[in-house]
This record gives structure tokens, C-alpha cells and sequence, in this order.
């Protein structure tokens, strides 16, 4: 100790704050310093410090040496004021190291259930489509991540002075909610710390307040409106997916409110379909009132009344179809029709047509025709969208037969050809042998039968017939001629095949192209009512009657025809194309 330094008394103490040791060294007020700025003394009182922070045993955290001399320092140069004071000078020495506490968990939901904003259409004048809320934004598919789970951290575990573990407070876990384990699996990802609920199915998801997170194929609700958006499902061929509006059958209420979108696979409105609404789906019910301009587009349809709206399917049933509607399908049947547009491949009115024009490719029955104004009723197969999808799908076919036959014919040619480069040479010279020998020519039909031979391999009957006899390298020749002969008349076997699957397609578009003149208009009708029949380009201008008829073209005569009585022998051919149910019409009225 130097002698600048007449009494040094340094206390080192410790502050507990929380379960956290903190050192402190204090120099008290009887520490008596001739020379506070004497070298010797700043070095005696930082080897004072380091011997106390040895003897108590202190391992971690001790602060930097710049951070101790530069509190040394503070004091001696304020030595002479703090000695005024009386008052101990106290600086920190040593700190712990603090603990980390955990991450709390968290719970993501990937699917947002609520309903969004609607779209905008315009992004100009920022006009809102507010029928799409996104309602359809909830179809998941099978293995779709729905929520995760990421849990919560242990945290770190702090250092005191002593170097003894200062436990750090774990995360606070997130619960997992509720969910049907029948649609929904929860999966553990150990990798990432997390837990995650997947889609075990495909359908649509929901939350309930008993049931939590679940997933069910079908849509239930009580009427399609602002409250649930459009509900559409893009892909319902491959998903299957049904939903049901569960509404009212009162005339002066929509299930399905004006302008609102549904698709699926299966849809059934109990009542009915608001104006400009639009379903689309594989199998279509409505119990009741599709009204105007709305649209029905689907495989089976089934509909109380349509009034003025657009029906398009194949296998369509109506009770009712009134005020300028259109129906297009391929098989259409309606109890009654009112001034509307109906066309499909077979069309049955089995009540009354009133004042409206219908258009088939094979058949048309209507039981009562009736109206101040005609109706028409029209045998057209090209105004029929099926039928012409049909004859394209044909033509194509042809073009491929085509094709297929004129590219086999040029590989023919092109095997004869090298079939007489290869071989011709060789015929001839066997040809002057044989002539040379017999002292005759050949003609045309005498060469033929000889090729005729070869190619049935009978190379011994020619030497016999000609009562000659072949050399090995003459015989050796020949049968690679008649090789090549047996391959000529299979590939001509070949072309003859695919010419003959190339003419039968182009007969059954011919066929197709003049289909109509197989159709059949049958009216069963014991009152009167006026009527225009029409062919193609042929019509029967309207006419009062009041007997069954059955109408037919006959092509020779390009002329419309009323038949009474016929056989099923004689009129065979116009059959031919009718379904059960057509024929079923026809018997029960002859």
C-alpha cells in the first residue's frame, strides 16, 4: 500500500432484485488519501477490488476493466468532496447474466371463416360487387393445412455472479381447439415445434361453438342472400359437393335472392330463384319459381315453373314454362308452355303448348296445341346444340379416318415400290429363263398366276407346273419375292381395312346431315289448334285439325306427310333414332 494512503476500507455486498445477485463495491467515508491522484493509489484500490472479488468467490458477469477504472477514477478526482460528504461511494462491480423468457404460443387459422368485403368489378369508378363475399372461399381439398399451432418456448436459462442457473419462465402454451376428429386430423410437426390441423376430406368448413372446427360436404342454409355471398364450388365434376336452401315455397319469397351465384355438384332449392340468379351444377332441383332472366345450367334439371328464364341441360323436367323462356336440352319435358323457346333432341308436352315454338332433332309430342296465335313446331337437328356438337365430334372423326387412310395408302405405294426395285429384276429373269426354255412367251395372266403362287408360298407347284427345274440361287430369289408378296397383300388387307372404317364414318355423317328426314312431329290432339310444321328448310303452313297426326318428310318428294295409319314394318327407318320413351308416345297413340 502506498503511503499516499493512510486508511482503505472497501465492502463488497450483493443486491438481490427478483431472485438476480448484483455485486456493488462501496468505499466508505473513513478511507483517508493523502494523494488521491498519486499512480500508486488508483492501482492499490483496483487490486483492493480484485482481491474482494476473488475472496467472495465471484465467477460471472464481472464487468469490463474499463467500466471499474473509469468508476476508480470518478472517485479520486472527487475524492475531496465525497470525503466532505461522509458518504460511502458505491458502483457496480459485477452483473448476471438475465434470463430469456419463453415464447408464448400462437395459433394461426390459414382458412378465414368470415365473410370477406365484396369485389370490386370496377376498379375506376370502385363499383362493389357485393354478391361475392367469398362465401365459396371455404372449400378446402383433402390435406389442406387449416390451423397451426406453433407452441410455446422453454425459454433461457440465466447465470448469476456465482455461475449458478437462474431459471428462465416458459412461454404461456396455446390451447388446440376443438375440431371433428371424422374430418379433421391434427398432425404433430416436431421439426418446427408446432402442431398443425389438416383437412381429412374435401368439402366445405365451418366453426361451431359446440362442434369447434369441422368439415362437411354439404352447404345447408336457409336462403342464399347478402348474408352468405355466392356459393361456388369451380371444380364440382370432381368434387362432391351438394347444397341445399332449405327456404320457403310462398310465392312473394326468393331462396335464392335476386343476382346470387350457386355452384356444385347437386343443388336443391326448396321454393325459389330470384331474378338474374344463376345455378350451375351436375343434378338441379327447384320446387319452385325460377324467375326471369335468371340462368339454370346443369346435367339433370328438375323445376315447378321457369317464367322468361334460361334453362340449359340434358335431362330436363318442367311442370310449367312460361313468358318468353328458353329451354335447351337434349331430353326436355314439359306439362306446359307458354310463349317460350323450346329445343332438344326429343322434346314431350304432355299437357298443352300454347302460342310457342319448339325445335327437336328426332321427335316432338305435343298432346294439345292451342292458341289464337300458331305455334311452330320444327324438325331441326342443326338448331340443336347437342346434335351439332355431335356431328362436329363426327366430322372430326372423319378427318381422322381420312387421314389415317391416306397416310396408310402412301406407305403402300411407297412398299410396292420397293417391292419391284427389289424384286422385279429377278421375276424377269426367271420369266426369260422359263421362256427361253420352253420356247414361249409369257403373257399377263400366265405372270399373274405365277405371282399368285409365290405368294402362297407355293414355289414347288411352279417348278412342277412348268416342269422346271430351279436352281438354288433361282429358288433362293423367290421365296424372298414371295416374302415380299405376302407382306404386299397383308398391308393391302391393311388399307382396305381403314378405307372401309374411313367410308363408314363418312356414311354416318351422312346420315347425321339428313336426320331430320327420320324425325316425327306427333300431335295427339281432340280439339284444334294451329299449328306450323317444319322440316329443315320445309314447312306445312299452320292447319286447323282435329284428329291425332303424326307427321313425317319424305325426302323424294321433299314435301311434309300426315300419317294415320302406318306399320312398324313399312316405317321402320323413322325408329330408328327414337329413344324408348318416343316410341313408347307413338304406340300409345296408333
Amino acid at each position: 500500500m502506498t503511503d499516499n494512503i493512510e486508511h482503505l476500507e472497501l465492502l463488497l455486498h450483493l443486491d438481490e432484485r427478483q431472485g438476480l445477485k448484483y455485486a456493488f463495491i462501496s468505499i466508505r467515508p473513513n478511507t483517508r488519501i493523502k494523494e488521491p491522484h498519486d499512480p500508486l493509489v488508483f492501482q492499490t484500490i483496483i487490486e483492493e477490488i480484485k482481491k474482494e472479488l476473488k475472496k467472495r468467490g465471484l465467477r460471472h458477469g464481472i464487468h469490463k476493466s474499463k467500466v471499474i477504472t473509469s468508476a476508480v477514477n470518478h472517485y479520486l478526482d472527487d475524492y475531496r468532496k465525497i470525503e466532505a460528504n461522509k458518504t460511502l461511494y458505491t458502483f457496480p462491480v459485477a452483473s448476471p447474466t438475465l434470463p430469456r423468457k419463453g415464447d408464448d404460443g400462437t395459433l394461426e387459422v390459414l382458412i378465414d371463416l368470415k365473410l370477406k368485403p365484396g369485389k370490386i368489378r370496377d376498379e375506376k369508378t370502385g363499383k362493389i360487387d357485393y354478391y361475392d363475399l367469398g362465401f365459396s372461399e371455404t372449400l378446402i381439398h383433402a390435406g389442406k393445412p387449416l390451423v397451426l399451432i406453433n407452441h410455446a418456448t422453454p425459454g433461457v436459462d440465466g447465470l448469476d455472479i456465482f455461475k449458478k442457473p437462474i431459471k428462465a419462465k416458459p412461454g404461456t402454451e396455446q390451447k388446440i381447439p376443438a375440431y371433428d376428429r371424422k374430418s379433421i386430423v391434427c398432425e404433430e410437426d416436431p421439426d418446427n415445434n408446432r402442431t398443425v390441423l389438416k383437412a381429412a376430406i374435401t368439402g366445405f368448413l365451418y366453426q361451431d361453438p359446440g362442434r369447434g372446427y369441422f368439415i362437411d360436404k354439404d352447404v345447408l342454409t336457409r336462403q342464399v342472400d347478402f348474408s352468405t355471398g355466392n356459393i361456388e364450388v369451380d371444380d364440382f365434376d370432381e368434387i362432391d359437393t351438394f347444397i341445399k336452401v332449405s327456404g320457403s315455397n310462398d310465392i312473394m319469397h326468393d331462396s335464392v335472392k335476386p343476382g346470387f351465384t350457386l355452384k356444385a355438384r347437386e343443388i336443391l332449392v326448396e321454393g325459389n330463384v330470384g331474378r338474374g340468379a344463376t345455378l350451375e351444377g351436375d343434378r338441379i332441383v327447384v320446387t319452385g319459381i325460377v324467375d326471369t332472366q335468371a340462368r339454370i345450367i346443369g346435367r339433370q334439371i328438375e323445376i315447378g315453373k321457369v317464367v322468361g328464364a334460361y334453362i340449359e341441360g340434358s335431362d330436363i323436367k318442367i311442370n310449367a314454362v312460361l313468358q318468353n323462356a328458353t329451354v335447351i336440352g337434349q331430353s326436355v319435358r314439359l306439362s306446359t308452355c307458354m310463349a317460350s323457346t323450346i329445343s332438344g333432341e326429343e322434346v314431350f308436352i304432355n299437357r298443352e303448348l300454347r302460342s310457342g315454338t319448339v325445335t327437336a332433332s328426332s321427335f316432338i309430342f305435343c298432346n294439345q296445341v292451342t292458341g289464337t296465335t300458331h305455334s311452330t313446331l320444327c324438325i331441326d337437328p342443326m338448331a340443336i346444340p347437342s346434335f351439332r356438337k355431335k356431328l362436329a365430334e363426327q366430322q372430326k372423326q372423319v378427318d381422322i379416318c381420312r387421314q389415317i387412310y391416306q397416310e396408310r395408302l402412301k406407305e403402300f405405294e411407297k412398299e410396292q415400290m420397293q417391292h419391284k426395285g427389289r424384286h422385279q429384276s429377278h421375276l424377269d429373269n426367271f420369266y426369260r429363263q422359263v421362256e427361253e426354255l420352253k420356247g414361249v412367251t409369257l403373257h399377263g395372266k400366265q405372270r399373274k398366276a405365277i405371282e399368285q403362287l409365290l405368294a402362297q408360298d407355293l414355289i414347288d407347284d411352279i417348278g412342277n407346273r412348268l416342269n422346271f427345274t430351279l436352281h438354288t440361287i433361282t429358288r433362293k430369289h423367290l421365296e424372298n419375292c414371295a416374302a415380299s408378296l405376302r407382306q404386299l397383300q397383308k398391308s393391302a388387307a391393311e388399307v382396305e381395312g381403314v378405307r372401309q372404317t374411313y367410308h363408314d364414318a363418312e356414311k354416318i355423317q351422312l346420315a347425321m346431315e339428313e336426320s331430320h328426314t327420320r324425325g316425327l312431329i306427333l300431335i295427339a290432339d281432340d280439339s284444334s289448334g294451329e299449328i306450323k310444321v317444319c322440316y329443315r328448310a320445309e314447312s306445312l303452313s299452320p292447319v286447323v285439325f282435329n284428329q291425332k297426326m303424326l307427321f313425317c318428310y319424305d325426302a323424294k318428294k321433299s314435301r311434309i306427310l300426315g300419317l294415320k295409319k302406318f306399320g312398324a314394318v313399312t316405317h321402320q327407318r323413322l325408329f330408328s333414332d327414337l329413344s324408348p320413351r318416343a316410341l313408347a308416345a307413338v304406340n300409345r297413340m296408333t
